[in-house]
């Protein structure tokens, strides 16, 4: 059933009943007046009788997730640019991963991933806006992150070969905020060799070192 004829009094009692039959919140109903009784002369002393007829609001057809969004909202970009573009979104864990796949998608790729990154900062705040909700997500164009993962962490390796060498920190170029995670989370549990961020914002690099009970010389403890 989704609407009911009732009356009431007032106007008020007939909504009322009509929500209570309807097993739903006033704000989503739809109210038309049928019919109004009165009293006295010219109602003045009030409403005997308020007939109406109550109906559900149509719920709105609106289901899209923010995987869904985020997909068209990429699309859109892409098709703006005319570059040829699949997209595709799906869950990983807490973070919704995007990935595109283009045969120009250096385009969107940049130095060092900087576009990319542009685009996903982009993407977050369209998809916040839109879901009233800040997500986790990651933005990746033909596996780039994954080889620059790889790349990141060859070279960290050797940087943290060299520091045990000489047991002088060594710092590494400006890294965003995933490469940073990516190269703190590798040497978490290292028992000798230590890593922090340091700088700000796009500036930021990492240092890594020694532990401070730890000394290296030659290749040597």
């Amino acid at each position: 059933m989704d609407y009911v004829e009732v009356e009431g009094k007032t106007y008020e009692e007939a909504v009322k009943k009509a929500a209570i039959e309807l097993n739903a919140k006033e704000e989503d109903l739809e109210i038309e007046v049928k019919e109004i009784d009165t009293k006295g002369i010219l109602g003045i002393l009030g409403s005997k009788k308020v007939r109406i007829v109550a109906r559900l609001k149509e719920k709105s057809q609106e289901t899209e997730s923010p995987e869904e969004y985020g997909v068209t909202f990429l699309r859109r970009i892409t098709q703006m640019l005319g570059v040829p573009s699949e997209v595709k979104a799906k869950k990983v864990g807490d973070r919704i991963v995007f990935t595109l796949s283009s045969k120009e998608g250096n385009i969107f790729i940049g130095k060092n991933g900087e576009v990319m990154d542009a685009l996903q900062f982009i993407l977050r705040l369209a998809i916040a806006k839109k879901f009233k909700h800040g997500f986790k997500l990651l933005f990746d164009i033909n596996g780039y992150r994954e080889k620059r993962k790889k790349a990141l962490l060859d070279l960290a390796k050797k940087l943290a070969q060299r520091v045990k060498r000489t047991g002088r920190p060594i710092k590494t170029e400006p890294l965003n905020a995933y490469e940073r995670r990516t190269i703190h989370t590798y040497f978490k549990n290292d028992k000798v060799i230590q890593t922090k961020s340091e700088g700000d914002g796009p500036t930021k690099r990492v240092v890594i070192s020694l532990k401070k009970d730890r000394k290296y010389e030659n290749g040597k403890r």
